[in-house]
């Protein structure tokens, strides 16, 4: 299902490019698609793993102690 809807995007996206080189382009198809490729890079991104790790930082507060 996933690969269906990246796919539908990827067609959005190139359909968007090719409405740029109309005369009149059509504005809500040029918004809608980029707001669904920063929805799919935001999911994109949530995927990959991050470079700094989700610890505590004890070190100030042995400092205190």
């Amino acid at each position: 299902m996933k690969i269906l809807l990246y796919l539908a995007a990827f067609g959005l996206m190139i359909y968007a490019l090719i409405e740029q080189t109309k005369e009149q382009p059509n504005i809500y198809i040029q918004v809608i698609a980029v707001a669904v490729f920063f929805v799919l890079m935001r999911n994109l991104m949530n995927k990959t793993p991050s470079n700094f790790e989700n610890k505590p930082n004890n070190e100030k507060h042995e400092e205190r102690d």
